[in-house]
C-alpha cells in the first residue's frame, strides 16, 4: 500500500492535551560560531510557517554580517525535505538534481567553494575539502545559516560562503521532551513508497552539581528511486565507416540510461550539557552519519558507428556549421611536436579537413548495436564527530573553548558488466520536447535471445578516508563605550587524508570472445551459451523515451552487487576470486596542518537617532602540506612527494547604520580563501582503461602548484523591517583570484589516447549581482483571511572569467544570470500551508572544449592550433513544491507535501539550444506525515 502510514496517522490521534515544547532560535550575533555547542538559548516556542520565517528575518536582521537562515517549522521539521531543497528558497543560492534524484550541489552565489560547519565545527567529507549535505538529514537541524560574507572570527575555507548546521541542544528546551515522527513518501517515477521515522528526547535537570541537560536524536529513511537519463552523445561526423552519408552530426552513443537504486540514511546525534556554575558551562557532543546508495545506472544504447550499420529516413534540422573534420570524424587535437635537435615544441593540429554539417532531426539506424549495459554502484559513506569543551563567562570576561575529532569514510563498490545485440531496426527523434525518444520492435527490449557478452567487465573499487582534529580557544573583553568589546582567538586543525583506487577492465577479446559491431563479431558468445546463474539478466525499470515507455532487459545490478554474481563473472574471465588489490598510481596519502589566529574589535558609534555599529578585525593562517603518491615505469613504483606552505592574511570589516529601529543598512568587506582539494593536489597520472570502443579512455592528473583561491568581496544591503514581514536587498561584488578549474583534453599515451582531467588556476572571476527577498502577512485582513501570506526572493547573478584562460569571457560553469523563488503562504489557527515555485535561468553545465564533438570554429584561424571553446547548458527550468501541516493538539501535527508537483526535468543541450544533450525526470514526491510530543 503506499500510504501504508495512514493507520499509524489514525493511532496516533489518540494523543491529545500534551504540553507545548520549547526550542531555541534565538539569532546569533557572528561572533556566536565557536559558541554554538555550547549554547543555552531561550525559551522560544516556533511552530508553523510563520513564527519560522519570522525567526529566519530575526537572524537576518541581528547579524553584523551578511547572513540567511532556514529556521525549523518545528522540532525535527525543515521547511523542506532535504538541507538543498531548503537552501533554495534562500536568495543567492542555487541547487541541482544529482543521480539520487535529489536536490543537491549547492552553489552560493554560483560557486560550490562552501565550507560546512555543525555547531560552528568545521566538517569535510573523506578527502574533500566540502562536506556532503546529503549525509545529514534535514529532520536533524534545528537551523541553517547561510553566511555570505566573512569575519575574522569565522573559520576560513569558504570562498562562496559558509553553510552552519545546527542540531538542537538540550538546554533550548524548557521541559522534558519526547518527540516522535514518521513520515511515507511516494515517489511517481520509482513507484515506490519509502518510509522516515525520527525520536527526539530531550531533558534537563537540577543536581547538587549543577543543572545537567541531556538530548539524544536519531532518524532514519530509505528511498527508492529512478531517475530517467535519454542522451545523445557527442556529434561525430557521419560521412565516414560505416554511414558513408556526408553532411551530418551523428551522435556517438544514443543512450536511454535509467538511474536506479535506493538510498538509506541513519543519523545519530547526543549532547551533553553542564551548568557546572553561573559563569562555567561544560559540554560534550556526538555525531554519527550513514549514508548508502545503490544507484547505479542501466543502459539500452544504439550504437551507430558499429560496423555494418546504416542510416535512412534523415531528416535534417535548419542548424548547419562548416567544422574541421579528423580521419576519425571527429573534432581534432592539438599535437605536440618535439625538435629533436633543439628541444622546441611546435604545435599543430592533426590532419583535417573543413566539412559542413547539420544537425538531425530523425534518422533511421538500421542493422545497429544496442548496448544494454549495467552498473552496480554501491556507496557507503559514514561520518563520526566527538566533540566537547567549555563556555567561561565572568563580568567583562568570556572564554571559549571547543575540540572535535571527526573520521570519514567513503566505500565505493562498482561492478560493471555489458550485453548487447544487432537489431535490425531503430527510429530517433532527436529534439521531440528537448529530448529524444526512440522506437523499436517492442518485443526486442525484453528478449533475451540475441543477446551476447559485450565490452568488458570493469571491477571499481575506492576508499577513501579522512580524519579532522581541531581545536580553539576565543576570548572576549568587554571594553565598553564606543568599542564595546574585543575578541581574539587561536586555532589549531590537522588533517589526514588517504585515498585508494582500482579500475579494472578486462574485455571479451582477452577470453578469446569476439565483440559484436567490431570486426570480432563473428566469434561474440551468446549469455545463453555461458551457464552463468538465472539472475544474470533482469528487468531494469522503465525507460520512458523508448517507445513511449518501456521497460527493458540488462544484466542485474543485484547480481553484480552479489559476490556469487561477480566470482561467477570473474571466473570466466579467469581472475581472482576477490576484489583486485588497490592500484598504487592511483593512491595518494595527504597531511595537512593550519595554524590561525584574529583578532576583532567591535564598534558602536551613536548618530543622534541613528547608530553605526559593527566589526573590523584580520585573520592569519598558515597551512603547511604534504602529499605522496606513486607513479609506475614499467614494473617500478617510485613515490613522489610534493610539499606546501602558505601564509594568508584574511582582513574583515562590517558597518551597520541603524536609520531606526525599522530600517537598517550594511557595507562589509571581506577576503575569504579556499584551498584546493586533496585530488586535485595530487601530484601524480591516473590513467583508466575503458573496453567500450566507442568510448575514451580517461585519466586524471594532479597539479601540486595549484595556489588557494582569493576572494575579496563587498556587500550592501538595504533592509526594512515591520510587524508583518520585511523587505531587503543585497548588492554584491566579488573577485576570485586563481579560481580553481577542471578541463579535459584528449592526450596520446603510450599509442592509446585518453581524455585527461587536469586542474589549473584561472587568472580571475568577478562576479557580481543584486539580491532581494521579502516576506509579508495580511494582518490586515479579516479573520481566516489574515492568515495568508506571500515570500518571494529574487538574485540577479552576473559571473565573468577574465585573463588569457580560453574560458575568458564566459560566466562561470553552474551560474545561473537569474534566479527566483515566489511563494504563498497561510498560517492560521494550528493550520500552515506553502505553495512555492522555485525557477533558475540557463546555466553552463559543462566544459567539454577537450572532447572529441564537432563544433564551429573561427574560419579566420582556420589552420591555427587552437581548439574552439565547447559548452553544455542546462535549459531554464522550475519546480513547485507544497506542504499543509495542521495541529490537531498542542500534541499532534499531522501533515502532507509534494516537490516536483508539477513534473518539470532537467534538459541541457551541447552549444546550440538545438542540439540536445540529455534530458532527466526529475522525481516528484508526496509525503504524508505525524509528529507526536510528549
Amino acid at each position: 500500500m503506499r500510504f501504508n502510514l495512514l493507520g499509524a496517522v489514525s493511532l496516533t490521534a489518540m494523543f491529545v492535551s500534551m504540553p507545548a515544547v520549547a526550542q531555541d532560535n534565538s539569532a546569533p550575533t557572528p561572533q556566536e560560531t565557536a559558541e554554538q555547542a555550547g549554547d543555552t538559548g531561550g525559551d522560544i516556542i516556533v511552530t508553523g510557517v510563520r513564527q519560522s520565517l519570522e525567526r529566519a528575518a530575526e537572524v537576518k536582521r541581528n547579524a553584523v554580517q551578511v547572513v540567511d537562515s532556514i529556521v525549523a517549522t518545528d522540532i525535527g521539521k525543515l521547511p523542506d525535505p532535504t538541507v538543498a531543497a531548503a537552501l533554495q528558497r534562500v536568495p543567492g543560492i542555487q541547487v541541482q538534481n544529482d543521480r539520487n534524484n535529489e536536490l543537491s550541489t549547492v552553489r552560493i552565489r554560483g560557486l560550490t567553494d562552501i565550507l560546512t560547519t555543525v555547531n560552528g565545527r568545521e566538517v569535510a567529507t573523506t578527502t574533500g575539502r566540502g562536506f556532503d549535505l546529503q549525509d545529514v538529514p534535514a529532520e536533524a537541524l534545528a537551523r541553517i545559516d547561510a553566511y555570505k560574507s566573512q569575519t575574522a572570527d569565522q573559520i576560513e575555507g569558504g570562498v562562496a560562503g559558509t553553510l552552519d548546521l545546527r542540531l538542537n541542544r538540550p538546554f533550548s528546551f524548557r521541559d522534558p521532551t519526547l518527540v516522535l515522527t514518521a513520515r511515507q513518501n511516494y515517489a511517481t517515477i520509482a513507484d515506490a513508497s519509502n518510509p522516515q521515522f525520527g525520536i527526539l528526547a530531550a531533558g534537563k535537570t537540577d543536581t547538587s552539581i549543577g543543572e545537567i541537560g541531556a538530548l539524544v536524536n536519531v532518524t532514519y529513511s530509505r528511498a527508492e528511486n529512478i531517475r530517467s537519463v535519454t542522451n545523445l552523445g557527442e556529434r561525430r561526423y557521419s560521412g565516414g565507416t560505416p554511414l558513408n552519408v556526408p553532411g551530418l552530426l551523428v551522435p556517438q552513443v544514443l543512450r536511454n540510461m535509467p538511474d536506479v537504486g535506493d538510498v538509506k540514511r541513519f543519523q545519530a546525534n547526543a549532547a551533553l550539557q553542564w551548568q557546572a556554575t553561573p559563569s562555567l558551562q561544560i559540554y560534550v557532543d556526538g555525531l554519527y552519519t550513514y549514508f548508502r546508495s545503490t544507484t547505479g545506472f542501466a543502459g539500452f544504447n544504439p550504437q551507430p558507428f558499429t560496423t555494418n550499420s546504416r542510416i535512412s529516413e534523415i531528416t535534417a534540422s535548419d542548424y548547419c556549421f562548416d567544422a574541421r573534420v579528423n580521419a576519425g570524424g571527429t573534432n581534432p587535437t592539438i599535437v605536440n611536436n618535439v625538435d629533436p635537435d633543439t628541444g622546441e615544441v611546435r604545435q599543430t593540429l592533426q590532419p583535417f579537413t573543413v566539412q559542413r554539417v547539420c544537425e538531425l532531426k530523425s534518422a533511421r539506424f538500421d542493422n545497429v548495436v544496442i548496448n544494454q549495459n549495467s552498473s552496480s554502484e554501491d556507496v557507503t559513506q559514514k561520518n563520526k564527530m566527538v566533540a566537547g569543551g567549555f563556555n567561561f563567562e565572568r563580568d567583562r570576561v568570556k572564554l571559549v573553548f571547543d575540540a572535535a575529532y571527526q573520521t570519514s569514510r567513503s566505500f565505493l563498490q562498482n561492478f560493471n558488466a555489458e550485453v548487447g545485440q544487432r537489431v535490425p531496426t531503430v527510429f530517433v527523434e532527436f529534439d521531440d520536447n528537448d529530448g529524444p525518444s526512440f522506437t523499436i520492435d517492442p518485443s526486442i527490449p525484453l528478449s533475451s535471445e540475441n543477446l551476447s557478452l559485450r565490452n568488458s567487465i570493469n571491477q571499481n573499487y575506492t576508499l577513501g578516508e579522512g580524519n579532522l582534529l581541531q581545536a580553539r580557544l576565543d576570548g572576549e573583553y568587554e571594553v565598553g563605550g564606543i568599542l564595546p568589546k574585543i575578541k581574539a582567538g587561536l586555532r589549531y586543525a590537522k588533517r589526514e587524508a588517504r585515498f585508494q583506487e582500482v579500475r579494472q577492465t578486462n574485455t571479451v577479446q582477452s577470453i578469446g570472445f569476439g565483440n559484436i559491431g567490431t570486426p570480432s563479431e563473428a566469434n561474440a558468445r551468446l549469455i545463453s551459451s555461458l551457464g552463468l546463474s538465472s539472475d544474470f539478466l533482469g528487468v531494469i525499470g522503465v525507460a520512458p523515451r523508448l517507445n513511449g515507455g518501456q521497460a527493458f532487459l540488462g544484466v542485474n545490478p543485484a547480481y553484480l552487487r552479489s559476490e556469487r554474481g561477480r566470482n561467477e563473472l570473474r571466473e570466466l574471465f579467469g581472475l581472482p576470486l576477490r576484489q583486485p588489490d588497490f592500484d598504487p598510481t592511483k593512491e595518494f596519502n595527504a597531511d595537512e596542518a593550519t595554524y590561525a589566529g584574529y583578532i576583532e574589535g567591535s564598534y558602536e558609534i551613536p548618530l543622534g537617532s541613528m547608530t553605526l555599529d559593527g566589526v573590523i578585525g584580520t585573520r592569519v593562517i598558515r597551512t603547511e602540506r604534504t602529499i605522496s603518491g606513486f607513479e609506475r615505469a614499467g614494473d617500478t613504483l617510485t613515490p613522489i612527494v610534493a610539499k606546501t606552505s602558505d601564509t594568508d592574511i584574511l582582513p574583515s570589516a562590517t558597518a551597520r547604520l541603524q536609520f531606526s529601529p525599522s530600517f537598517q543598512a550594511r557595507l562589509t568587506y571581506s577576503r575569504s580563501m579556499r584551498r584546493p582539494d586533496f585530488a586535485s593536489l595530487n601530484p601524480t597520472e591516473s590513467l583508466t582503461l575503458v573496453g567500450n570502443d566507442f568510448l575514451l579512455n580517461n585519466g586524471s592528473r594532479g597539479n601540486p602548484d595549484l595556489k588557494p583561491q582569493k576572494s575579496d568581496s563587498i556587500d550592501m544591503t538595504a533592509e526594512y523591517y515591520f510587524p508583518s514581514g520585511y523587505v531587503a536587498v543585497t548588492g554584491y561584488y566579488r573577485s576570485i583570484k586563481d579560481r580553481v578549474v577542471s578541463s579535459s583534453a584528449k592526450e596520446t599515451i603510450d599509442g592509446l589516447e585518453y581524455l585527461i582531467s587536469t586542474p589549473r588556476n584561472i587568472g580571475s572571476v568577478d562576479l557580481k549581482g543584486i539580491e532581494l527577498s521579502a516576506q509579508y502577512f495580511f494582518d490586515f485582513l479579516p479573520g481566516a483571511l489574515s492568515g495568508f501570506g506571500v515570500q518571494g526572493a529574487f538574485t540577479l547573478a552576473d559571473s565573468t572569467i577574465k585573463g588569457d584562460d580560453p574560458l575568458s569571457g564566459n560566466p562561470l560553469v553552474g551560474v545561473s544570470k537569474y534566479n527566483y523563488t515566489a511563494g504563498l503562504l497561510y498560517d492560521k489557527k494550528g493550520l500552515s500551508a506553502r505553495l512555492i515555485w522555485t525557477f533558475r535561468s540557463k546555466y553552463i553545465n559543462g566544459d567539454n572544449t577537450g572532447g572529441v564533438a564537432l563544433r564551429p570554429f573561427d574560419p579566420a584561424r582556420e589552420d591555427e592550433a587552437y581548439v574552439p571553446v565547447f559548452l553544455s547548458y542546462v535549459r531554464p527550468a522550475g519546480r513547485l513544491d507544497f506542504s499543509v501541516g495542521y495541529d490537531v493538539t498542542d500534541a499532534l501535527r499531522l501533515d502532507i507535501g509534494g516537490t516536483n508537483i508539477l513534473r518539470n526535468k532537467t534538459s541541457t543541450y551541447w552549444g546550440d539550444k538545438r542540439v540536445v544533450f540529455q534530458l532527466n525526470g526529475d522525481e516528484t514526491v508526496y509525503s504524508i506525515g505525524a509528529r507526536v510530543k510528549f
